[in-house]
């Protein structure tokens, strides 16, 4: 069943340079206004198009800022390296760059409050749906070759990269490198592990 939500409208083809200049508007208008102050009116007059146009693509403005903020932006998935372990860490610097942008940081918190509806939920899932399909590619190859056992749950670690490196940006901070290596480690770890036993 095709999500309505996500769904291109009826009329005109869509214009992919204007849906990138919206979203980079939506971007910059987080970072120097904030979240309350960054509206579809506020966006469309910084992008230069107009407000219809705007919602033939989004049908809310917590729909467009979602994907200003979890969308692929400007950090495309790693191609895998062979190695598990530095291909974690990789990730790991990616999400956490994502999560540590001034957008992200004045959206989150904002976006969380606001979109707590199962159409919004799903609307998230979309969204991440080609990343973590990405990663759970990376993991799938390791085990195809036999770096890791089989069984690993890709969802669940894909979800622990997304919270853990989203909380540390908007709580923690400092210096990133000593978090990427915890973190890329506990991953791996996790994923040698493969299939966790089953509880009684």
């Amino acid at each position: 069943m095709v999500n309505p939500d996500t769904s291109p409208r009826p009329g005109r083809p869509r214009d992919t340079d204007k849906d990138l200049a919206v979203l980079i508007a939506a971007r910059h208008l987080l970072a120097e206004v904030g979240y309350p102050a960054a509206t579809v009116v506020a966006i469309a007059k910084r992008a230069g198009v107009n407000t219809p146009a705007i919602y033939r693509r989004w049908p809310t403005r917590q729909a467009l800022l979602e994907e200003a903020i979890h969308g692929p932006g400007g950090y495309p998935a790693p191609e895998p390296t062979g190695d598990l372990r530095a291909d974690l860490a990789t990730w790991v610097r990616i999400f956490l760059a994502r999560a540590d942008s001034p957008a992200a940081r004045a959206g989150v918190p904002g976006l969380l409050a606001d979109s707590q509806s199962d159409q919004a939920r799903r609307r998230l899932l979309a969204i991440g749906a080609p990343v973590r399909k990405a990663f759970a590619e990376l993991l799938d190859g390791a085990m195809d070759d036999g770096r890791i056992p089989r069984g690993v749950d890709t969802d669940l670690l894909f979800e622990i990269l997304s919270g853990t490196t989203t909380f540390h940006a908007l709580a923690r901070g400092g210096d990133p490198e000593p978090f990427v290596t915890g973190l890329s480690g506990a991953l791996y770890v996790m994923a040698a592990q493969g299939k966790p036993p089953h509880r009684v």
